[in-house]
């Protein structure tokens, strides 16, 4: 009977601590799935105003999804002009301590038929002062797949174009995406969002 007893203390005791083990090692929060709308991200009225600014409307769109059955579709229209282009969309954040988690991230597909060349950014606007702070490098973005944008958060982070430290990620104002070309691209057509989410 005394061997049965410590038998199931430790079977409890290990089932215990493998569940505090995978909470640890697990700890993320979705942002947006755009399951339902937009879920409030927007193209802002002054982007409209820009000349290099090639986004058109945005909506949910059921054609591509990384998880779920939804993704926000970002209809923009690259000229193919010689200069750089960008279409730009953002939300205001809900969440705005972020100091919790160390990484941000999100989805992108183009579909197949679009060119080569195109990339993308995470633009946040932080703090009282509502700083624009951009990452430091474009990533590529492959036609016919999802392509994963993945920001460092944490102090001294090198992905952002200014010297960060970990007030940065305390007073997350806005988020925002941004889909660039460097000139000579043409594309009429639409990309996809999906899986915003953070992680440890």
């Amino acid at each position: 009977m005394l061997i049965l007893r410590i038998f199931f203390i430790f079977l409890i005791t290990t089932a215990s601590l493998l569940g505090q083990s995978a909470l640890s090692f697990s700890r993320e929060i979705l942002l947006y799935d755009f399951e339902k709308d937009p879920q409030g991200w927007e193209i802002p009225d002054w982007a409209f105003t820009k000349k290099d600014h090639v986004g058109k409307q945005i909506g949910v769109s059921e054609f591509q999804a990384s998880e779920g059955r939804y993704a926000l579709e970002i209809d923009s229209e690259f000229t193919g002009g010689t200069s750089w282009e960008g279409s730009y969309v953002e939300r205001v954040i809900d969440v705005t301590d972020w100091s919790p988690f160390n990484y941000l991230s999100l989805d992108i597909f183009l579909p197949k038929d679009a060119p080569r060349g195109l990339r993308a950014r995470i633009i946040l606007t932080v703090g009282e002062d509502w700083k624009w702070t951009e990452m430091n490098k474009t990533i590529t973005l492959a036609p016919g797949e999802w392509t994963l944008i993945k920001a460092d958060l944490t102090s001294n982070s090198m992905t952002w174009r200014r010297f960060i430290d970990d007030s940065f990620r305390k007073d997350i104002k806005k988020l925002g995406v941004r889909i660039e070309s460097n000139g000579k691209i043409k594309y009429n057509g639409p990309a996809y969002i999906d899986n915003v989410k953070l992680t440890d």
